[in-house]
């Protein structure tokens, strides 16, 4: 088994596999978020509107809480920046090496201490 630095070459394909699969359940999981983004607020007047344990079992009874639909707002923009950022995050082909980022610029400006006489 022959080693490169950095990576398995029996295991390749595993970062693109991975990010395929997250990609893939993103998906699937971003209709449901829209759905209960989208669908109107109903709740029943024995629960608490403020609580997130009466609100996980209101949803669970099938109710629509209005923090059931805020959290869906929230984790809908959390899905859309973590697709980004596996989108964008994609590595280079082995073949090519990695471009090397500029140094960044150092401003130096020189200033003068004036300390008055030295005493004796």
């Amino acid at each position: 088994m022959t080693t490169t630095a950095g990576s398995c070459n029996e295991h390749a394909g595993l970062g693109a596999e991975l990010r395929a699969l997250v990609l893939s359940t993103l998906d699937r999981l971003e209709p449901v978020l829209e759905r209960m983004r989208t669908e109107p607020v109903t709740q029943t007047a024995e629960t608490c509107a403020n609580c997130p344990v009466c609100a996980l079992l209101a949803a669970l009874r099938g109710d629509h809480p209005e923090l059931a639909g805020q959290l869906a707002a929230y984790a809908s923009g959390l899905l859309n920046v973590l697709r980004a950022a596996l989108e964008e995050g994609a590595p280079a082909p082995h073949g090519s090496p990695a471009a090397e980022p500029d140094p960044p610029q150092r401003r130096v400006q020189h200033i003068v201490i004036d300390r008055g006489p030295v005493p004796r």
